[in-house]
């Protein structure tokens, strides 16, 4: 467990048998990447799989075991997520739906319901992307994966990491054998908790789809500008957003400032590696 600046940690660190529970103390309060990123490279790579699960999360089901078993079974697969509905357990997770919408099969069948019977379905079904609200991954994955990218400090940072992933020949995807509950947006419990992660979320699905969804970063990058900003912008602007206006316009001030990394695929990679080898990141 990594105390990143909790107000009540005594009692949280006396979870657990003395020896069971390691704690570190970040440096300072840390985004959510660098966080899980000091997490891993103090002991938690020396495992078969890590799983990533959010604070305000509850176990449904032995979950756990499913995922494991899932890639058990499958070398494979690099990456799973579970099922996951809101926290009392009456709805499907936001973010959990829009990653199983890539399933055809699955989205159709998620459609019914939290009460939907899944049994029939594959143990595993591939998809793009997972959100690590609740993440188990392969340890040769990650290793040769590498960590969250602190570039996006928090959001899409799961995402990101879920193509490189795929990059390095893995599967991806949800395990239909366990539920996890998630309450989500729990962070946000105050107004300018809100408006920063509105900030990080304009802010980050733009570097995401400049990695991985604009063919041309160039081409991409000009489409935004004439095209999606304004859109976004008079969206934000006439309060049809959950983007608050004044939180879009630092978004936009924050992608200034990347915009060289944003155009050139060959610097945002060696800034990349450059920060494997700051780490160090062990090789797999």
């Amino acid at each position: 467990m990594v105390d990143n600046g909790g107000q009540d940690w005594e009692s949280v660190a006396s979870i657990g048998e003395p020896g069971v529970v390691n704690v570190l103390t970040a440096p300072r309060t840390l985004p959510f990447a660098e966080v899980n990123n000091l997490a891993l490279l103090n002991g938690c790579l020396n495992v078969a799989y890590v799983c990533f699960l959010n604070q305000d999360t509850i176990s449904r089901s032995p979950w756990l075991d499913a995922c494991v078993e899932c890639l058990e079974r499958r070398p494979e697969v690099g990456a799973v997520m579970p099922l996951i509905t809101n926290y009392d357990g009456t709805a499907w997770d936001e973010a959990f739906f829009t990653c199983a919408k890539a399933s055809p099969e699955l989205a159709a069948r998620l459609q019914e319901g939290v009460s939907a019977e899944l049994r029939d379905l594959p143990d595993f079904i591939p998809v793009p992307e997972i959100t690590a609200a609740a993440m188990v991954v392969r340890r040769e994955a990650l290793l040769q994966a590498g960590p969250f990218d602190p570039i996006y400090g928090s959001y899409y940072e799961d995402y990101d990491l879920c193509r490189r992933i795929a990059r390095a020949g893995y599967a991806v995807g949800i395990c239909t054998r366990g539920y996890v509950g998630h309450y989500g947006g729990s962070a946000t419990n105050d107004r300018g908790a809100f408006y920063r992660r509105a900030r990080w979320i304009a802010r980050n699905r733009v570097i995401y789809a400049a990695r991985w969804k604009w063919r041309s970063r160039p081409v991409g990058l000009l489409r935004y500008l004439t095209m999606e900003m304004p859109w976004n912008f008079a969206r934000s602007a006439l309060g049809r957003s959950n983007i608050p206006l004044s939180a879009f316009v630092k978004a936009q001030l924050d992608l200034l400032k990347l915009l060289p990394r944003l155009v050139s695929r060959r610097l945002d990679e060696y800034l990349w590696q450059k920060y494997l080898r700051s780490l160090p990141w062990p090789q797999a």
